[in-house]
């Protein structure tokens, strides 16, 4: 009964899933997160953020590693303010290999390599580790490539859509998420058609980096605001403060 509080007293920790193609920024917006922070890498995706202060590294070479780090942090023999985990979806294929008993997986996985049952253990095993993950005291962002998921995959989630390329259980046990993506850079310029003015996008060369917070028809997207609140569809150069502002109803639209 003592800890009984008002809700608006609740010093939530922040638990986000960003998926997105190689390249689209993933990595940086996580970096942007309170620190210190642990960058947990099962692929090294550390030259975009070499330079970021406050930001330690490690490379997992076998999953049960994850477990000694988890149980390092809960015990306090370590402690950090973000814990980062890049990526899922490659964590996923580190527990295939090692449940088919693999040095490494081949380029493109046929049909027959993995049985129906050794992908239900790695769908039960990667969600023992999220699970574990996002229990910890501190911010925890999980990464992962995207994955078109259609017609032809398990009906577990919504057809079609775009989530995190890992199985479609694990997909929907993880949602809603963050997606991440890069579009050309667009200024936004009036023009007089007759004796009407038009608003016109206009690329102007670069790219800006970007995050889809959704909701979307295709896209797995979804923050939790309060009821009433601005939701932008997208966020241009995410970060921490900008998602928190999101969760916090505050967000203005720049």
């Amino acid at each position: 009964l003592d800890r009984i509080q008002p809700v608006s007293l609740v010093d939530e920790t922040l638990k986000v899933n960003i998926y997105g193609r190689s390249g689209s920024g993933k990595t940086t917006i996580a970096c942007t997160f309170p620190k210190p922070l642990l960058l947990i890498g099962l692929e090294d995706g550390t030259k975009s953020v070499y330079d970021v202060d406050g930001v330690d590294f490690v490379m997992i070479d076998k999953s049960s590693e994850i477990s000694e780090i988890v149980e390092a942090i809960n015990n306090g023999v370590v402690e950090y303010n973000t814990v980062v985990l890049d990526t899922l979806t490659a964590l996923s294929d580190r527990l295939l290999k090692e449940v088919l008993g693999l040095s490494e997986l081949p380029a493109q996985l046929s049909w027959g390599v993995a049985k129906q049952q050794d992908w239900g253990q790695v769908a039960l095993q990667a969600k023992e580790f999220v699970r574990a993950i996002v229990g910890l005291p501190t911010h925890v962002v999980i990464l992962a490539q995207e994955r078109d998921f259609n017609s032809d995959t398990d009906s577990e989630i919504l057809q079609p859509c775009i989530a995190s390329a890992v199985t479609p259980s694990v997909a929907g046990y993880l949602n809603p998420s963050l997606h991440s993506f890069v579009r050309s850079k667009v200024e936004e310029t009036e023009t007089k058609i007759g004796s009407k003015t038009v608003k016109m996008n206009k690329k102007v060369g670069g790219v800006d980096y970007c995050a889809r917070t959704g909701p979307h028809e295709v896209y797995t997207t979804k923050f939790r605001t309060p009821k009433g609140s601005f939701l932008p569809d997208v966020l241009v150069d995410p970060d921490y403060d900008k998602i928190q502002s999101i969760l916090a109803g505050k967000y203005k639209e720049e």
